[in-house]
Order: structure tokens, then C-alpha cells, then sequence
């Protein structure tokens, strides 16, 4: 999947929780949407520096259960009021859906190698290649970069991004504008 949608699923997701729950109210939206990408803000340097001649994959170590179970646990006894983060690190793997590339998802648990796309082709050294060949060769990958923009949208529409107001609090405090400061509730002209 491509960051965009990473993030917009757990944007999405974490503005949900925070109407229906309370629960997160202190999460900063730009840290989530850095958490959420934060399996690949890892990897992809590593791949990019060393280990994609060696692994022939740019899915590494932050992509492994055994990752995402350590920072889990590491934040829920050292930080837990920083759980919100944690989670949103690992939804990556809940949209990624890692779970299909046991190479990687159960690293080292089934051997030192990781999950290379063979079939279609994204074993390119050029990720953006890599990108294009997976893209043209699994259509339905697109329906989940959809869904992404299609949660971006309602994740705007919803929270009423469009007001000037509301936009440059999420983008200088990264939490949202309560409903009761909001200074424009209409859409723009």
C-alpha cells in the first residue's frame, strides 16, 4: 500500500475512535500519520542502504510480528499514554495485511530471508519500478489506495477541513478544532 492511504485509513480511524469513544483525545494527528508510516520510514532507508542487495526486499525488520509485538509491549509498559502511536504503527500491518508474506510477517521464525514479490515483478532495484509492476499486475491493489482517498474524504468532510480555521489548527496544534471554537461551519464560497 502507498502512504497516502496508510495515513488516511488511521486518520480516519483515530477520528472515529476519538468521537465515539473520548479515548485519545491528546493524539497529535501529524505524529499518528508518522506512526502509521512508520514501518516504512524504517525499512526503505535500510533496503535503500544495504539489505535490499542482500534480501532482494524492501519489507524488512519494522514489518515482522516480532517488531510490531516488542514496540507494542516496550510503549504499553514504559509509555502508555503514548499507546495511540503504537497502535497507529501498527495498523501498517493490519492495512498492509503482512499476515500473506509469512517470510517476512514470522521473520526469523521461518528463516533469515524475507518476502520478495517474484510474481509481479516489484524485486526491481528501482522502487518506483517496483511500485508500477506490482500496480499493473495486482488491479486490486487499487481498490485499497481507493479506499484510502475514500477515507481521506470522509475523514475531511467529517471533521469539516475545509474551514480555513479548522485545516490550520489540525496543521499547527495537530489535534482538531473542537466543534464549539470552530469560527466557520459552512462550505467555502
Amino acid at each position: 500500500m502507498l502512504p497516502p492511504s496508510h495515513v488516511a485509513y488511521t486518520l480516519a480511524a483515530l477520528s472515529e475512535i476519538q468521537k465515539r469513544t473520548g479515548t485519545f483525545e491528546k493524539a497529535d494527528y501529524r505524529l499518528v500519520a508518522l506512526a502509521a508510516m512508520g514501518a516504512d520510514l524504517i525499512d526503505k532507508p535500510l533496503a535503500w542502504a544495504y539489505f535490499y542487495k542482500r534480501y532482494k526486499s524492501a519489507v524488512l525488520f519494522a514489518h515482522t510480528l516480532l517488531f510490531h509485538l516488542a514496540l507494542f509491549l516496550l510503549v504499553f509498559w514504559k509509555a502508555p499514554h503514548r499507546m495511540v502511536y503504537a497502535l497507529a504503527f501498527n495498523g501498517h500491518a493490519l492495512v498492509d495485511r503482512l499476515w500473506f508474506f509469512p517470510d517476512t510477517w514470522y521473520w526469523p521464525v521461518r528463516g533469515w530471508r524475507f518476502h520478495v514479490w517474484r510474481r509481479s515483478g516489484s524485486e526491481q532495484p528501482d522502487i518506483k519500478r517496483a511500485y508500477w509492476y506490482t500496480f499493473t499486475r495486482r488491479p486490486e491493489l487499487w481498490l485499497w489506495e481507493l479506499g484510502g482517498a475514500v477515507a481521506f474524504l470522509w475523514f475531511v468532510l467529517s471533521n469539516r477541513l475545509w474551514a480555513r480555521a479548522r485545516l490550520k489548527h489540525i496543521l499547527q496544534t495537530g489535534r482538531l478544532l473542537p466543534e464549539e471554537e470552530s469560527q466557520t461551519t459552512t462550505w467555502p464560497s
